[in-house]
Formats: structure tokens, C-alpha cells, sequence
């Protein structure tokens, strides 16, 4: 199962400064890893070399990345746009990525666009923030950072009882560990009064680099200041008095871009999820034994 990426692969290589030659490189090591698809194209493989530290770090996400995709399938699996549950994830929430700073990141932004509650489904939105990630990295390539933004615009205390902790860990285990980009800053805009009971579910999970890069707004923030130091106006929606369209306008476009990468969609799925043939099973038994060798070996005796 062939995943088409749509990023130029050459334009890439030189922009990163990144060769064909660490490419090969980190396929070599993957080879070895049998919860990693044979199939893996050259463009994916590039995004954990530029991404992740270089080609043994990239590898070692890359492993995880694919480890992270087939135990959580909540987030993971029946990622079709065309889905009732997808569908409906899209007509109550705002999705969609940004122009590119001038430093090179990837701004992904969410937000609600339905205040209740009950049209709100955590691990749906998790699932569509995950692809929305993914549709960006599959159309930018590998780029210098990503960097989230938030809108909390009408979050309530009614939504905190829509969430669960097994989720919330799954998402940052993601976010930190799994994800082939590097998370470069988390911005929140409009933070509630009771972002404090927010924190207290997610501080757990988040390492200490990430918390220094959690950036928090609340709606009377100096948004020049917001220009110069955060985000310029470039790469903004005009509701925060940016230079793009509309957060109605970009969601509506995004959502259709959704509908267009249905076959990327459902053929990264299916080449994620491929059931271990024989020679996987070799692979993954001789995986097994070479690490707890390695195990043996770190052991002390005293």
C-alpha cells in the first residue's frame, strides 16, 4: 500500500539541508522494525530525518510513531472525512492549517464552533486534530517547526465532562514522542477562568519542554504584541486581525481539502494497520531476542 505524499521530495531535501543518503539511512534501520509498514515511501522516511534529530533518532520515532497508530485506535482508525462521526466532528469545530511564518513553522489551528457540550465528542476531535496534522505535513513536507494555536472561545466547565484522562495521555504521548515534526510552541487564545482545572488534567502528561513553550492569552491580550513575538498577521485569521480569510472561510476550505485527501486517508490507514505476515513475525521474534540481549548485557553484577 503506496502513501502519496504531495510535498515536493526534492525541494525538500535541499531546504532542510537533508540528503538522499540519510534517507537510505534510516530506511536501513527501519527495515528492522517490524511495526514499521516495508512500504514507507522515501517521503514519509524524510519527514522523521528532518524532523526528529536525525537518522537514528528518526528512527526511533518512526518506530514508536507506528507503535502509537496500531494501540490507539480511537485516534487512529476509520480516519475517512466521509465518516458520520468525522462529519459531524467538522460541523460543530473549526479545523485547518495556516500559511507558514517566515521562520519556516506550520501553524494548526482549533477551536470550537458550537458552545454545547453535547456536540462535543473527545476522541473524535483528537482523531480530526491528528489528521489536520497530518494533511498539513503531507501538502508542507518537512519544515523548521509546527506550531499549535487554540482558540478556547466558548469552551465551558460542561466540556470538562466530555474529556477523559486515558485520552488526554494518549494525545501528548502523541504530540511529544510520535509525531514527525518538531513542536515548536502551544499559543491558547481566550483562556477561561477555569483553565486551572484544565491544567491540573494535562500537566501530568506534558514534559517539561513542552510546558516552557505553553503560551496562555486571555481576550484582552496586546495583539501587536501578539504580531511581533508570537505570530505575525501573515499567518492569522482576520477575526484575531490577520491577513487570511475568515476562520468560516478557512474551515470551510479545509473541510473540503478532507474530502479531497480521502484516498491518502484511507491508504495511510490500511498501510499502518497491515496484519504481520511471516517474515514480519520473524522479524519482530528476532527483534525480541536482540533486545533483551541488550537488556542482559546493560545488567550489573555486583
Amino acid at each position: 500500500m503506496n502513501v502519496d505524499l504531495e510535498y515536493n521530495y526534492e525541494d525538500a531535501l535541499k531546504r532542510q539541508g537533508r540528503s538522499q543518503q540519510e534517507v537510505d539511512a534510516i530506511r536501513n534501520l527501519v527495515s528492522y522494525y517490524s511495526q514499521v509498514p516495508k512500504c514507507i515511501t522515501d517521503k514519509q522516511l524524510l519527514l522523521f530525518v528532518d524532523s526528529c534529530g536525525g537518522v537514528e533518532e528518526g528512527a526511533k520515532v518512526c518506530k514508536l510513531y507506528y507503535e502509537i497508530k496500531s494501540k490507539n485506535e480511537e485516534h487512529f482508525k476509520n480516519r475517512d472525512p466521509e465518516h458520520p462521526k468525522i462529519k459531524q466532528c467538522l460541523a460543530h469545530q473549526d479545523y485547518f492549517y495556516l500559511p507558514n511564518t517566515p521562520n519556516g513553522d506550520m501553524v494548526i489551528f482549533h477551536r470550537l464552533s458550537s458552545s454545547r457540550a453535547s456536540d462535543y465528542n473527545f476522541d473524535e476531535a483528537i482523531k480530526t486534530f491528528f489528521m489536520t496534522i497530518d494533511s498539513c505535513l503531507q501538502k508542507n513536507g518537512p519544515r523548521d517547526g509546527c506550531i499549535f494555536l487554540f482558540d478556547m472561545k466558548g469552551v465551558g466547565l460542561m466540556h470538562l465532562t466530555r474529556v477523559n484522562i486515558s485520552s488526554i495521555k494518549k494525545f501528548f504521548q502523541y504530540l511529544q514522542e510520535g509525531i514527525p515534526g518538531k513542536l515548536r510552541a502551544i499559543h491558547v487564545l481566550n483562556v477561561v477562568y477555569f483553565f486551572d482545572k484544565i491544567m491540573a488534567l494535562i500537566k501530568p502528561f506534558m514534559k517539561a519542554e513542552i510546558l516552557k513553550n505553553l503560551h496562555l492569552h486571555s481576550s484582552n491580550m496586546d495583539m501587536e504584541k501578539f504580531y511581533n513575538e508570537c505570530i505575525p498577521k501573515s499567518c492569522l485569521p482576520n477575526d484575531f486581525g490577520g491577513e487570511c480569510e475568515s476562520i468560516f472561510e478557512l474551515h470551510k476550505k479545509h473541510c473540503e481539502e478532507f474530502k479531497r485527501l480521502r484516498p491518502f486517508f484511507l491508504a495511510e490507514e490500511k498501510q499502518a494497520h497491515l496484519e504481520l505476515d511471516k517474515c514480519d513475525k520473524i522479524n519482530l521474534e528476532s527483534e525480541l531476542i536482540n533486545e533483551n540481549e541488550r537488556n542482559f548485557k546493560n545488567i550489573s553484577i555486583n
